[in-house]
């Protein structure tokens, strides 16, 4: 199989979201070491591509130096359904944990964490090493005062002695289930 990322949109991005989202990938490819991680002119018609413009309705791109194994998409809106039941809203990213892997997390971590309202199960991420962020709730706390560079950390979990485990647990995540009902 190999490892992969996973990301369930249940929404467009509006237009200054997706402007925030494009934003912070540009600012990734300014940093040389993430530059070299990704191949941005595997599958862009346009050459050479250096940066995500606001106008496109994706970011994609392929593992560069390390190797590559599926392209990273990322859609401002959610595709229309090529077929009855087709499940749109689920993605995913299977990079074998090659290099490319570090900046599809990043990328799913700061549109969870910083993009849109963490709080909400619009948007949920998870991979294989069993990292999964579908709600935060109040026992996370978030430090703003981290840069866009630092956001990695801008979270971390807290216990409040007063609640339980299962409490504590039951408050990390929400049932998603009416979500994919719905979509259906």
């Amino acid at each position: 199989m190999g490892y992969t990322n996973y990301w369930y949109q249940y929404r467009d991005f509006t237009d200054s979201e997706w402007v925030e989202i494009v934003d912070y990938f540009n600012t990734l490819m300014r940093i040389e070491h993430y530059r070299k991680l990704v191949d941005l002119g595997a599958v862009n018609g346009r050459e050479p591509f250096e940066r995500a413009e606001y106008g496109d309705a994706e970011i994609y791109f392929d593992g560069g130096e390390g190797g590559s194994c599926e392209t990273f998409v990322l859609h401002k809106h959610e595709p229309k359904p090529r077929y009855e039941g087709d499940k749109t809203y689920f993605n995913f990213c299977k990079t074998n944990q090659l290099p490319y892997d570090k900046i599809v997390w990043k990328m799913l971590k700061f549109i969870k964490l910083v993009v849109l309202d963490p709080t909400s199960a619009d948007f949920i991420i998870s991979n294989d090493n069993g990292d999964e962020i579908v709600s935060i709730s109040d026992t996370v706390t978030l430090d703003t005062n981290l840069s866009r560079e630092n956001f990695d950390h801008a979270y971390k979990w807290t216990t409040a002695p007063q609640k339980s485990r299962y409490e504590i647990a039951k408050s990390r995540a929400i049932n998603t289930k009416h979500l994919v009902e719905e979509k259906e």
